[in-house]
């Protein structure tokens, strides 16, 4: 297959686990029991803010952006500038499928919360694999990891640990001074944050294999 072949598969997978993650934050958010580590900063900014949770991801994710030129300086490859148009779909991706979980029922009983929890980690886990085994652009978050992941040489899955944490330290200071309370951090934030990682690796044991040479052939 030609190269511009491969590119007429691994835009569409792209875009396809670009969205699966967007239905996996607003599961998050329906359910309840706290959101994903690294939404939790737009999500707390939409409550601040009053804006829909897609803006507030799009104008977080270009901050990310900024960061990762503040922490590269001269390494920063501009190309990647290219994420401020990730962010803008990947906004529009959360408004889209936040009116599809708006069928569902809202303030369900505890399982049913459970249940959304539990559905969010494996839409978010199955959308970052299939996004990632495509190997065109790392998303904003992931890109500040990789960013502090080169310069400080430690493994980039250490830094994306440091930085998701340090996102949600931020939430809570965030959520007290603004909104007096903690929201969107409970049982289901620490929960996703070892969940969705457990969903990434099991679709690598079972999938990488068979997508690469879907993507690559």
């Amino acid at each position: 297959m030609t190269k511009s072949g491969h590119w007429v598969r691994r835009i569409p997978v792209y875009l396809i686990g670009m969205f699966l993650m967007t239905i996996g934050v607003n599961l998050s958010v329906l359910s309840g029991l706290g959101v994903s580590p690294i939404d939790t900063i737009p999500y707390i900014i939409s409550l601040i803010s009053g804006k829909s949770l897609g803006l507030s991801s799009t104008l977080v994710f270009s901050v990310y952006i900024v960061l990762q030129i503040l922490i590269l300086r001269r390494k920063f490859k501009w190309k990647n500038l290219l994420q401020i148009i990730l962010s803008i779909i990947f906004g529009w991706f959360v408004s889209l499928s936040g009116m599809l979980t708006g069928l569902l029922p809202a303030d369900p009983v505890y399982p049913v919360k459970f249940l959304y929890m539990l559905l969010s980690m494996g839409f978010l886990g199955t959308g970052i694999f299939l996004y990632v085994a495509t190997d065109i652009m790392s998303m904003p978050a992931d890109g500040v990891s990789l960013a502090l992941a080169e310069v400080t040489g430690k493994p980039m899955s250490t830094c994306k640990i440091f930085f998701d944490w340090s996102v949600v330290a931020l939430t809570v200071i965030l959520s007290l001074t603004q909104l007096h309370n903690i929201s969107g951090i409970r049982e289901g934030t620490f929960i996703a944050a070892f969940g969705v990682g457990m969903c990434i690796r099991f679709w690598e044991r079972h999938l990488t294999e068979p997508l690469q040479r879907f993507l690559f052939p």
